[in-house]
């Protein structure tokens, strides 16, 4: 059983159009999907982390949960940049046979640069595990979140995931191998990758690949974020009933928490396929399904939700969060600013001239005191 060759993001390798048994539909439906689709995805996703991390690490924004959200960022612009140069941009070369010199680039790459996507989807899949279970303390256990969701406990969450992110995928920088053959096609030697001995053995293959890769990969993080998106729901609906007795910091924490559920179900939602694809690739014959044209659309629409979740954290913000949405306003200048209004007082030896624009804090606009600095929600 060779998990090993899918051409999943969750299993960044050859494409399985480029087998010889692949159909031209099966190559064609990779180019549309990947050499297209995908590569706009990226090139927007990049973009849209790039600014995520920009207004997550404004001053009016720090705090524990936007550290996790900046860490997601960064796994996804690594993910998104890896898979656009070292997955969709090859698909041009099988469908339309350009951009040959670059192809066989990425056959020689392949075995290092294949892990650090692998590295990346790990991070991206535990930091989100990580703040949701934050989320569920500050909701579900108040009394407990004054000594558990801070910002030096985050950051050390944050680098334990990296260091086991990296620890997990070692292996798969003894995976692959890239060697040479003759092609008649281009009259010279081209590179090739090949599984190692280490990759291609059976036991290796059984252990890792179905046992850790599913568990670690898909049912442990998976069978988490769903029980604790059910609870967060349910926690969610109740701050609602009694809307009317919360204060103003616990609506906003309610309103951060439905925020964090929408990112937690789109994640759910375009992993979800991935985890089908891995499944079935387990229990069936990959010979078999590498040829088939259903498998390979399937596994090429599995491959696109995974890009399309590392995208669109960005959207999600700016539609869910009032508070995103102004920082980012404000830091690059889109609202005009309001002209002075001034006014004076004359005293019996003076004229007192205060400009009413003057120290006004950035949302309220009463009291010395910027709220931003103090308050822990990202809404």
């Amino acid at each position: 059983m060779a998990e090993a060759d899918t051409p999943n993001i969750t299993n960044l390798t050859d494409n399985a159009a480029a087998d010889m048994c692949a159909s031209n539909d099966a190559i064609t439906f990779q180019y549309y999907a990947w050499g297209i689709v995908a590569n706009i995805i990226a090139v927007y996703g990049i973009i849209g982390n790039i600014l995520s991390i920009i207004v997550l690490r404004h001053r009016q924004m720090r705090n524990s949960t936007s550290y996790y959200l900046i860490s997601l960022a960064v796994y996804d612009i690594m993910l998104l940049t890896l898979m656009s140069l070292f997955l969709a941009l090859p698909t041009i070369y099988l469908e339309k046979d350009v951009l040959a010199g670059f192809y066989f680039a990425c056959q020689y790459m392949h075995p290092y640069v294949y892990p650090m996507a692998l590295i990346a989807q790990t991070g991206t899949v535990y930091t989100t595990v990580a703040f949701t279970i934050e989320r569920y303390i500050a909701v579900c256990k108040p009394l407990h979140a004054a000594n558990t969701c801070t910002m030096s406990r985050t950051k050390r969450t944050i680098l334990v995931i990296f260091v086991a992110s990296v620890s997990y995928n070692i292996p798969r920088f003894l995976e692959y191998r890239t060697t040479e053959m003759w092609s008649d096609k281009y009259n010279k030697t081209i590179p090739t990758v090949e599984l190692t001995e280490i990759g291609s053995d059976p036991l290796f293959q059984e252990v890792y690949f179905i046992y850790l890769y599913l568990s670690v990969m898909f049912l442990i993080p998976f069978s988490l974020l769903t029980i604790l998106n059910i609870l967060l729901i349910r926690a969610v609906n109740k701050a609602r009933k009694t809307r009317n007795f919360m204060s103003n910091s616990n609506t906003k924490e309610t309103s951060l928490t439905v925020m964090l559920i929408v990112v937690i179900n789109v994640f759910l939602g375009c992993q979800f396929p991935a985890l089908v694809d891995n499944i079935t690739v387990a229990l069936f014959d990959f010979a078999q399904l590498k040829c088939s044209l259903q498998w390979v659309q399937f596994t090429t629409i599995s491959n696109l939700l995974v890009v399309l979740n590392s995208a669109i954290n960005f959207i999600l913000y700016c539609i869910l969060s009032k508070r995103f949405r102004r920082v980012f306003l404000k830091i690059f200048h889109f609202k005009k600013s309001k002209p002075r209004l001034k006014f004076t007082v004359r005293g019996q030896s003076s004229i007192y001239v205060r400009n009413l624009n003057h120290h006004r804090p950035a949302i309220y606009g009463t009291g010395m005191t910027n709220y931003y600095d103090v308050d822990s929600s990202l809404l």
